[in-house]
């Protein structure tokens, strides 16, 4: 494309009004405006007022133990120790140096890019989220003990002198400033009775949150040219501050335009069918997680949500509990995935949804999905535990979701994106689990901002569990987060059976001739179909392509027979076999280039250049070895070819 172009589609893509907001922004950044509008943001201490209301519901130390049982309680203790002795989990993975001052010398905070040096900057944001305040506080909660309250208030300290108000990286973006502040409040509420904490010290950190309210509302503009959970969090920052400091002069303010804006969003950015609008599963818990905070900040002012939002919310918690897994509380790694878990409460693993989705469907209508367990953590913090039967919620299975009754296997097809930008050009891709294993698997993110290809490099269509025609990606890529839209995809309820089948189709090789259809069907006792049918649209179509069929397949013990791949995974009693044959224009039998790859290297077939296949990103920065699959054949449409998958416990291969 050239720039006149890639403008144009930009335009199409996101809108002119969000369009005009971001120049307006970028504007404001070269000649220096939102730098100046920021200089004078520290609050003196000594003028600040005191909390008013608790965002957080304190529990007793017996009532936590018993919901977290021993093994939970030891978990979180042994988290906290691991603080108090300098590191942390960062993307919930493994233990990490907690690095709380950033890159020196510091500057400016609107001079500082995507990428520190050669290091992408979630890595310096992520301990300045202070996610690691809440393992602090849960384990005081726990044991009452006194270090863990000087620790908090230590880290604390030092992370708030070693990053002095719009200086350095940690103010760059008036989203990560918001999400700190519902982690400084709950220090606040749980440290509160520690003799550690004098009043000097909370009126310290409440000066700090001040100051951090002030910084968001005049880059505001930035969050509204995104319309993403960036105007959620930074609206959310806003309203908390607003409701929970109301004597502040600013707070009157703050908070309307708070609640204005986040009832905007939620009823603008949720559909009814409750699809998110950044088309990824991490984000959609990251958005519930705000309006978890929203709806208890909402009761400590004495509101209720406008119906609207409450129905969208409600929508969006059934979205999400039809696409999560009943054995293991994962959920396909569709989309975006940052690592984002702003309130992690309720289990040790980042990929755990079940805490997010009791949480939400007791808050916004659904009730409790799942009986009792550890997962209840979070609706205790918040106050939302109500009935201790799970409901029956009345959850219809959205197209492309396929959970047969009674089974230990499902699978869906990505068919349609909801409304706003795309994430990733995944069109007509597939995941399959068995007994709480995820076996076709969506790769990931890795990271944004990497040099290539990790620079969000897994959002392309090759590595994902479709096809690819001619190397090219479905969409055309406008920028690292931006996709055009000009390529839908569409579910075809004529030729689908709700339950058992469901067939789509996307146009995004259009500009190639071809149009892609892709049925996935169950076939009953842990045996699945998927049949991918390229069709011809005009003369090109009829021209010869080269066509990529990619599946990534959870790393196990393998065996390959020509056209049959057999997989074994004996820590889980399962496998798996997945058999091909391509149907060419001419002949039953089309040759085939068979490749198997693993960490970016080929181990079976010929050679070439696949550094992003055969890997798995669970959360950010974070990869580990997964099994590439990759059909190659050439050939003109239209033609097919026919996958059959066959999952059963090993011992019974």
């Amino acid at each position: 494309m050239n720039p006149w172009q890639k403008v144009w589609k930009t335009l199409l893509t996101v809108g002119a009004g969000q369009v005009v907001l971001f120049l307006i922004y970028r504007a404001g950044l070269k000649l220096g405006w939102w730098r100046r509008v920021t200089q004078n943001l520290k609050v003196d201490p000594e003028q600040v007022p005191e909390l008013r209301g608790e965002l957080f519901v304190i529990p007793s130390t017996d009532h936590l133990k018993s919901l977290l049982g021993v093994e939970g309680t030891d978990r979180i203790l042994t988290l906290a120790d691991e603080i108090c002795q300098g590191t942390f989990r960062p993307f919930g993975g493994d233990p990490a140096p907690l690095v709380l001052d950033p890159p020196y010398p510091l500057n400016p905070w609107d001079v500082y890019q995507d990428n520190l040096a050669g290091e992408d900057i979630k890595v310096v944001w992520e301990p300045a989220r202070l996610g690691w305040v809440f393992t602090l506080g849960r384990a005081y909660i726990l044991s009452r003990d006194e270090r863990y309250a000087q620790t908090c208030l230590s880290h604390l300290k030092h992370f708030l002198q070693a990053n002095p108000p719009g200086d350095g990286p940690n103010w760059a973006s008036g989203q990560e400033v918001a999400l700190r502040i519902p982690a400084l409040l709950f220090a606040l509420q749980v440290f509160q009775s520690s003799p550690a904490w004098v009043n000097e010290d909370r009126r310290f950190l409440i000066s700090s949150i001040l100051t951090h309210a002030r910084r968001i509302l005049p880059t505001f503009i930035y969050a509204r040219a995104q319309n993403n959970n960036h105007l959620i969090s930074e609206a959310l920052g806003l309203y908390l501050v607003g409701v929970l400091l109301p004597e502040w002069p600013e707070s009157e303010r703050w908070r309307n335009f708070g609640w204005r804006w986040l009832n905007w969003a939620f009823q603008h950015q949720i559909t009814l069918s409750g699809c998110y609008v950044q088309n990824s599963h991490n984000y959609h818990r990251l958005m519930l997680h705000l309006a978890l905070l929203f709806a208890r900040a909402a009761v400590q002012e004495g509101r209720r949500l406008p119906p609207w939002t409450q129905e969208r919310l409600c929508a969006a918690v059934s979205w999400l509990w039809e696409r999560m897994d009943p054995w293991s509380g994962e959920v396909p790694n569709y989309g975006h995935n940052d690592g984002s878990n702003l309130l992690p409460f309720g289990s040790f693993s980042i990929t755990d949804y079940r805490p997010t989705l009791q949480a939400a469907g007791q808050c916004f209508g659904q009730g409790r999905l799942l009986p009792s367990g550890p997962w209840d953590e979070l609706s205790l913090w918040l106050g939302v535990e109500k009935n201790a039967s799970p409901a029956s919620p009345n959850i219809a299975l959205h197209p492309g979701v396929i959970k047969p009754s009674g089974q230990s296997s499902w699978a869906m097809i990505y068919g349609s994106s909801c409304k706003g930008r795309v994430a990733h050009a995944d069109y007509l891709h597939v995941d399959l689990w068995s007994h709480g294993v995820n076996l076709l698997m969506d790769v990931g993110t890795y990271a944004y901002n990497l040099p290539p290809p990790w620079d969000n490099g897994l959002a392309r269509t090759l590595v994902h569990n479709t096809l690819t025609v001619d190397g090219r990606d479905q969409l055309q890529r406008l920028g690292k987060f931006l996709w055009s839209t000009d390529g839908k995809a569409q579910f075809l309820e004529q030729l689908s059976r709700p339950g058992q089948c469901w067939t789509a189709s996307h146009d995004g090789y259009r500009r190639l001739g071809i149009v892609h259809r892709r049925s996935l069907a169950w076939l009953g006792e842990g045996r699945w179909e998927v049949i991918d049918e390229i069709l011809p649209v005009d003369r090109k179509g009829l021209t010869q392509h080269q066509f990529d069929l990619h599946w990534l397949i959870r790393d196990g013990e393998w065996d390959f027979d020509q056209t049959q791949l057999k997989i074994t995974y004996p820590q889980w009693g399962l496998g798996m076999r997945l058999c091909w044959s391509v149907n060419g224009n001419n002949t039953d039998f089309v040759p085939t280039t068979v490749r198997l790859i693993r960490q970016g290297k080929v181990i079976l077939g010929p050679g070439g250049d696949f550094e992003c296949l055969g890997w798995y990103s669970p959360t950010y920065y974070h990869r580990f070895p997964a099994l590439s699959l990759l059909i190659t054949w050439k050939d003109t449409a239209p033609c097919k070819i026919v996958t059959s998958i066959v999952v059963e416990r090993s011992g019974n291969r």
